[in-house]
């Protein structure tokens, strides 16, 4: 017996070193991922307020080479203020990243590339805005976008509407719109899916008349939304087209991004997009959508993000008691008490987007689909006048 346990003593340590002769031969830990330059320049970095920037960048690594698939997060402060988070990009095959932004601030902006298993982190140049005061023609603004238009398609064409002279000139690739009014001259461009549906609708001819500035784009699901004199226009990555809604003011650029969504459904109850943008996954969604929907129109102060209904309810009574009432309104939010329960409290929420005479049309999340009576989504409903709650009036 002490022979044996000898010799299994023996076999032991010959596989503890075999063991560590083998991991001595192994080859090294992979190397750390390379270090990176970030570049990124602006289209223009002297614009009139409402103008849109092109911002392009590129991830390379010390020899020049691009990299692919590092997160690049573009931010922005104002003067020596603290940077916030614009977008989280992704940089393409040759590293490239881009991004469309119409400033509203004199922002400085940077792309800061993230930490990653294919790169260590770096930060870019800063670029700053400055606003230029003065008028801004159509050839003005056609020299600067230079190939960006592409090839004219026809002449200049001018309508009078009392004092306010439009001028538009179609090209390739955009629209340029100019439009004076007594001594001030501006002119702005419209293009991708939002031309399509503009020049549909009418162009400045049509009852959306001339834009009042570029689109914002660099929204949500890479949406842009675009306001006109007579109502606004969205599009997004997952609209086959543009939408369109008619109207006065911002509420038209919320009820558009709203309409964008209208036929999403989810998966599994309580796991939308709008659950992980709120972080409430498992919990009911239908005030996360409309918090959603305004902060995917540009408009994020409209309705405040919230987790849940009742905190909602609870910080506009709060907050803004006088904003509250009884009667529908187009873009109000309207409160329903779904539960047969015996106390009038709002339970459920939805966003007007049409009055009639003894009903509403409303932009519901996390609702049942009408057709079918089942499932959770995203849909249009109609709505008794008696069946509201109350409504609150969005500082538009």
């Amino acid at each position: 017996m002490r022979h044996l346990r000898a010799s299994m003593r023996r076999t032991f340590l010959a596989l503890v070193v075999g063991a560590l002769a083998f991991a001595g031969a192994q080859p090294a830990a992979l190397a750390a991922p390379p270090s990176v330059d970030v570049t990124m320049g602006a289209s223009d970095t002297r614009i009139a307020k409402g103008e849109m920037v092109w911002f392009k960048g590129k991830v390379r690594t010390r020899s020049g080479k691009g990299v692919k698939g590092v997160k690049v997060r573009l931010e922005r402060r104002v003067g020596d203020g603290r940077w916030v988070k614009v977008a989280t990009l992704r940089s393409k095959a040759n590293g490239s990243f881009s991004l469309r932004q119409r400033p509203d601030k004199r922002y400085t902006y940077r792309a800061r590339a993230l930490a990653s298993a294919k790169a260590k982190k770096a930060v870019g140049p800063e670029r700053k805005i400055r606003y230029i005061a003065g008028n801004r023609t159509l050839e003005q603004r056609a020299e600067l976008l230079g190939k960006r238009l592409g090839t004219a398609r026809g002449a200049e064409s001018s309508l009078k509407a009392g004092t306010t002279t439009v001028t538009h000139q179609n090209f390739s690739k955009m629209l340029l719109v100019e439009v004076a009014k007594k001594s001030k001259v501006r002119t702005w461009l419209v293009y991708g899916d939002i031309r399509k549906a503009y020049l549909k609708a009418g162009g400045p001819e049509g009852k959306l008349g001339a834009p009042l500035a570029d689109p914002k784009c660099g929204l949500f699901e890479t949406g842009c939304v675009q306001r006109f004199k007579g109502g606004a226009i969205y599009d997004n990555a997952s609209t086959k087209k543009a939408i369109v809604v008619r109207g006065k003011g911002r509420k038209t650029e919320v009820l558009a991004a709203g309409l964008a969504q209208v036929g999403f459904a989810e998966k599994r109850n309580n796991t939308s997009k709008y659950n992980k943008w709120t972080k409430t996954l498992g919990q009911p969604w239908c005030s996360a959508f409309q918090s959603w929907v305004a902060a995917a129109s540009g408009n994020p102060d409209v309705v405040p993000k919230h987790a849940r209904l009742h905190q909602l309810v609870r910080d506009l009574k709060k907050s803004s008691p006088e904003r509250f009432g009884s009667k529908p309104k187009v873009g109000a939010l309207v409160f329903f008490d779904n539960d047969d329960d015996g106390v009038l409290a709002p339970t459920h929420i939805g966003l007007v987007l049409k009055v009639r005479s003894s009903s509403i049309v409303t932009i519901e999340g996390n609702t049942t689909n009408p057709a079918t009576g089942r499932g959770r989504g995203v849909y249009q409903k109609v709505r008794t006048l008696s069946h509201p709650v109350y409504y609150w009036y969005p500082e538009y």
